[in-house]
C-alpha cells in the first residue's frame, strides 16, 4: 500500500505544483478577449472520467473527514489553534508588507514596469508605486493597518478600469485581503469573524476560477510546456491541463469544505506546493503567490471559522454529509462553468 501510494502523492504534488500554481499571464502572452474553447470541446471522454473519479474522491475524502470531526479525533488541538488570531493578523500584516515593499522595490530598482497588483496588470501611472509603498509601511502599526486594506481596494478598482471586469475576477483573492486588512484591528468579534470568513472565501473562489481557466483557455499553457515539457510527465498537454485543473478545483474544494484538523494537512500540502513552485519559476513566482502562501499559512496557524459549521449536517448519518458534499461540489463545478462563460459572453460578446 505504501509503495504505491507515494508515486501517487508524488504525481499531485508534481503536477500542481508546477503549471497548476503558476500564473500563465505572468509569464507569455494571452488574450482574454477571445472566446474561451467551447464547452462541447472541453467535455471529452477524458474530461468525463476525471470529472467522475473526482466525485468518487469527493464522497470518500468526505466520509473521512466527517469521521474524524463526529468523533472528536485532534478536536481539543485543533481548538486550541482555532484561538490564533492574533497570529493570523501579524501573519498576514507581514506578507502584506513584504508584498507591497517588493512591488515598490520592482519599479524603484527598475526590475520591471510597475503594476497594480499582479505582474500582468501593469501600469504607467506613477502614483502607483508609492501607493505600494505607503501600504507596505502602514502595515507596521495595528492603527494604519486600515490603511493597506483600502489601499487594496483602489488599486483593484484602478485595475478594473484598465483591465476589465472579467480580468480581475481572477483575483478575487485581493478582495478578501482588502477586507480583512480593514477590519483585522477591530474590536468587534463579529466583523473581526466576517474578515476571516471573506478572506478565505475570496482565496477559494480565486483558485477555482483558475482551475476553470485552465479547461477554457489551456491553449495559453502550450508556451510554458515546450519550454519545460518535463512537467508533463509523460502526458500530453492537453490531458495534463486536464488534470491539472482537476487537481486545483478539487483540492480547494475540500480545503473549502473540511471541518476537521485535516484541513490544517491539505493547507499545509498546497502551500507546499506554491513553495516548490518558486523553484521552478522563479522570483517573478514568489512574488506573485506571496499573499497565497501567507493565507495557507493562516489556515494552518488558526484553521477555518465556525462559519464552516453550516456544512455539519449533525442529525445525518456520516454518508449523507459526505453525500451533501458531493452534490454541492458537483453543484459548484457546473455554476463555475457558467459563471465563467456567461460573464465572458457578457463581457466581451463572444
Amino acid at each position: 500500500m505504501r509503495k504505491t501510494s507515494l508515486p501517487l502523492l508524488g504525481l499531485l504534488i508534481g503536477v500542481t505544483a508546477t503549471i497548476a500554481d503558476a500564473h500563465v499571464k505572468w509569464f507569455f502572452d494571452y488574450d482574454v478577449t477571445k472566446p474561451p474553447t467551447p464547452i462541447g470541446e472541453v467535455i471529452d471522454g477524458t474530461f468525463v472520467k476525471m470529472f467522475l473519479i473526482s466525485v468518487a474522491a469527493c464522497y470518500l475524502f468526505f466520509l473521512a473527514d466527517r469521521y474524524i470531526y463526529e468523533n472528536g479525533i485532534l478536536a481539543e488541538f485543533d481548538k486550541k489553534l482555532k484561538l490564533f488570531d492574533n497570529a493570523a493578523n501579524y501573519i498576514m500584516r507581514a506578507a502584506a508588507g513584504i508584498f507591497f515593499l517588493a512591488l515598490f522595490c520592482w519599479w524603484a530598482f527598475g526590475v520591471g514596469q510597475s503594476f497594480y497588483l499582479t505582474p500582468e496588470l501593469k501600469t504607467n501611472a506613477a502614483w502607483v508605486p508609492w501607493l505600494h509603498l505607503v501600504m507596505a509601511l502602514a502595515v507596521i502599526s495595528r492603527h494604519t493597518v486600515f490603511i493597506t486594506g483600502i489601499g487594496v481596494f483602489v488599486l483593484f478598482g484602478s485595475a478594473i478600469l484598465d483591465f476589465g471586469l472579467f480580468h480581475l475576477l481572477d483575483y478575487m483573492i485581493f478582495i478578501g485581503i482588502g477586507y480583512f486588512l480593514t477590519v483585522s484591528q477591530t474590536k468587534n468579534k463579529s466583523l473581526l469573524k466576517s474578515g476571516f470568513v471573506t478572506l478565505f472565501a475570496a482565496t477559494g473562489l480565486t483558485l477555482i476560477w483558475a482551475a476553470v481557466e485552465k479547461f477554457a483557455y489551456s491553449h495559453w499553457t502550450i508556451e510554458v510546456l515546450a519550454d519545460k515539457p518535463h512537467v508533463t510527465m509523460g502526458m500530453t498537454p492537453p490531458v495534463f491541463m486536464k488534470v491539472s485543473g482537476f487537481i486545483e478545483f478539487f483540492v480547494t474544494f475540500i480545503l473549502l469544505g473540511a471541518v476537521s484538523v485535516v484541513g490544517r494537512l491539505i493547507s499545509l500540502g498546497f502551500m507546499s506546493v506554491f513553495v516548490l513552485a518558486v523553484f521552478e519559476f522563479g522570483l517573478l513566482d514568489a512574488v506573485g503567490h506571496l499573499m497565497i502562501v501567507a493565507i495557507l499559512w493562516v489556515l494552518i496557524v488558526r484553521g477555518p471559522t465556525d462559519a464552516r459549521n453550516m456544512l455539519v449536517l449533525p442529525d445525518k448519518s456520516l454518508f449523507t454529509e459526505a453525500y451533501f458534499m458531493t452534490g454541492l461540489y458537483f453543484l459548484a463545478f457546473v455554476m463555475i462553468f457558467i459563471l465563467y462563460y456567461g460573464i465572458h459572453f457578457y463581457s466581451y460578446g463572444s
